[in-house]
């Protein structure tokens, strides 16, 4: 179990020995229920709710053995995380001196936004090779460019143009493959308006969260990114990591999860506050399907190893460290 998710209202963890006791508020009808047990050792980190109890003892035992704590709040976003006092590291002090270096931050950019456009192109190819019914070959033209486009920017607006022609291109083709039960329509944030932005919108939430903890695990800065503008509060280099990942995981999966069944927009979702958001089985179910396509192995043509797609992240932010200490350009993760 790499990742233990408690994000149901009302769960109430405690630690007995070495053993992580989870008991559900008891149902209607009911004076208490039985607890589950997680041992520490299968624990790699811990997504919690805001509206979970944790004992400080567990708390204590996560820092212990450097387990990253992860809290989200009701609405999805990342309130903030549980960890020992961040390393002065060698790869800290270089980050924060190739923050100044323009001519860096712009080539880190443009391969990262490269290889996030290819890989929606790959995810276009994919799903097409199974539905002969919809045509995509002109977005797929038209990702090429602007992908070549991107990595050969000479600022980092025109890189931003270029990225927002390919998301324009790219959703636009994206939401024909949407059941007519769940459909797309068009990329809504804050907030989701529909089944398929509120699942796209909490994975992305997800899996920055935890590329923030391999980031903040490697002693840097999370805040401090090359693409995206800092502003309080945003982990600027884990949006700037994720960006080739957010077709293969979240994309892929909003879409696998609503066409095959598994999120009914009936039964799984909830609106409030003026937007769609995932209840709390829903987020159950999004968290098992989740943690099946992050461990996932497969061969990667790069590298020719077994890998999955969480350590596929892993490697892209020490590729990363390793890049603002060196001269050795980071290689984004790029579907096969």
């Amino acid at each position: 179990m790499p990742s233990l998710h408690l994000s149901t209202p009302g769960l109430r963890v405690r630690l007995e020995g070495a053993r992580v006791m989870i008991a559900r508020p008891p149902e209607p009808g009911q004076e208490e229920t039985a607890e589950a047990a997680v041992h520490l050792h299968e624990i790699e980190r811990v997504f919690v709710g805001e509206k979970t109890a944790v004992s400080l003892a567990t708390l204590a035992a996560f820092l212990r053995r450097d387990i990253p704590v992860i809290v989200i709040e009701t609405h999805g976003d990342i309130l903030g995380f549980f960890e020992k006092p961040a390393p002065i590291r060698t790869a800290r002090l270089a980050q924060f001196r190739r923050s100044d270096d323009s001519a860096f931050a712009l080539a880190v950019a443009g391969v990262l936004v490269e290889a996030k456009i290819l890989n929606q192109r790959r995810v276009l190819q994919r799903l097409a090779a199974n539905r002969e019914d919809t045509e995509v070959t002109p977005s797929l033209l038209a990702l090429g460019h602007l992908a070549e486009a991107a990595v050969n920017a000479r600022s980092l607006e025109s890189l931003r143009g270029h990225e927002g022609a390919a998301a324009g291109r790219y959703f636009e083709a994206y939401g024909a493959f949407f059941p007519e039960t769940a459909p797309f329509e068009r990329r809504s944030r804050r907030p989701p308006h529909n089944p398929a932005n509120a699942i796209l919108s909490y994975c992305y939430t997800i899996l920055a969260g935890e590329c923030e903890a391999a980031i903040r695990a490697l002693g840097l800065d999370p805040a401090i990114g090359c693409y995206h503008e800092p502003a309080e509060n945003r982990p600027a280099l884990a949006l700037d990591l994720i960006e080739p990942f957010r077709a293969p995981v979240a994309d892929a999966l909003a879409l696998d999860l609503l066409s095959h069944g598994t999120l009914h927009p009936k039964e799984h979702f909830e609106t409030r506050d003026g937007g769609c958001f995932l209840n709390a089985e829903g987020r159950r179910r999004f968290f098992v399907a989740y943690e099946r396509r992050m461990d996932r192995d497969f061969t990667a043509t790069q590298s020719a190893r077994r890998t999955c797609l969480r350590a596929e992240l892993e490697v892209q932010a020490r590729a990363y460290r390793d890049a603002v200490s060196s001269d050795e350009m980071l290689l984004p993760f790029r579907m096969n």
